[in-house]
């Protein structure tokens, strides 16, 4: 379902290019920005051969992991006003992550293990090669772990970062997005090393 709440224009403004760059046919158009009370962002409408698939969240981006599948953040607009502003306004807001093919569609969290839509705060698919906090219920609080997954090999790796977190909270990116620097990959402080997966040191967390 595309976000149809942003007007089409009749010359629609084309997006530069992801990093990871697009199959070809597909673009990214009619930018505009979305918000909630919590956060915001920049949107855009992806499409194939001038037909929309989805709006999708700018800052995750549109990662494609293999010959023809994608993967991104949909975003999508309330249709109940809110009833703080004068002036009839919408909060947006993205959704589930989303596993697309020409003929399929599957929220990541029914492809990855322990992934949360909303707390797991994954990078960007690079390589086909997305990662990503696990988080394992474990009452009373969550076991959370560093993962690792593959689309086109479909492998994963995980381990346990000796962490849990109950997740009281309304922010997003509560847990940071991991970060990436060569062969090592941060997790908030806990760096492993992306041969082995195993835990190597700790750095103080960014601030």
């Amino acid at each position: 379902m595309v976000d149809t709440s942003q007007p089409a224009t009749p010359e629609p403004e084309i997006v530069p290019v992801p990093a990871s760059p697009l199959p070809p046919g597909y673009t990214l158009t009619d930018t505009s920005g979305w918000s909630t009370i919590e956060e915001d962002g920049e949107r855009a409408i992806l499409r194939h051969g001038g037909v929309a698939i989805d709006t999708v969240d700018l800052n995750f981006g549109v990662a494609a992991v293999g010959e023809d599948s994608l993967v991104f953040l949909p975003v999508r607009t309330d249709t109940v006003p809110l009833t703080t502003t004068s002036v009839p306004s919408y909060e947006s807001f993205p959704t589930d992550h989303v596993l697309w093919t020409p003929t399929s569609r599957r929220k990541l969290s029914d492809v990855l293990p322990f992934f949360d839509a909303y707390f797991s705060s994954p990078t960007i698919p690079s390589m086909s090669v997305i990662h990503y906090w696990g988080i394992a219920p474990h009452k009373p609080t969550n076991r959370l772990y560093a993962m690792r997954y593959d689309f086109r090999t479909a492998r994963v790796d995980s381990v346990f970062l000796d962490r849990e977190d109950a997740l009281a909270t309304d922010y997003r990116y509560h847990l940071g997005i991991p970060q990436i620097h060569g062969n090592e990959v941060s997790f908030d402080g806990v760096v492993l090393d992306s041969t082995t997966w195993r835990v190597i040191r700790h750095d103080p967390p960014p601030r």
